[in-house]
């Protein structure tokens, strides 16, 4: 693989691969742990050095609070479908060790 991520295609065509892969996985594991996908979005920026970074968000519910989990999958450093499990797998983690019910405050977002 070299730098630029030459050998996954352009950054557009790799966010689309990433983006049908993690939608399926992040829907398998919402039915399983019981959260719903609110949303699943990616933005394109600009670095410091005029590459394109590419981040992807999504916010869940989970036991009753609204989650957000946001990381850069692009410059790539595994295949899109991977990354997109790996995504998905993180994901699932943080929301089953880091959303805990506080008492008096349900309403702000848990950022994962």
């Amino acid at each position: 693989m070299t730098d630029d991520g030459a050998d996954w295609g352009g950054p557009q065509e790799y966010t689309d691969v990433f983006l049908r892969s993690a939608r399926r996985a992040i829907r398998d594991l919402s039915v399983r742990r019981g959260a719903e996908l609110e949303s699943l979005t990616c933005e394109a920026i600009a670095d410091a050095m005029g590459d394109t970074v590419v981040a992807v968000t999504t916010v869940v519910v989970f036991r009753g609070r609204r989650c957000i989990f946001r990381r850069g999958i692009w410059p790539p450093s595994h295949p899109a479908a991977t990354r997109a499990a790996i995504y998905a797998s993180v994901l699932e983690e943080r929301l089953m060790t880091r959303v805990v019910p506080q008492l008096g405050d349900d309403t702000s977002p848990v950022d994962l």
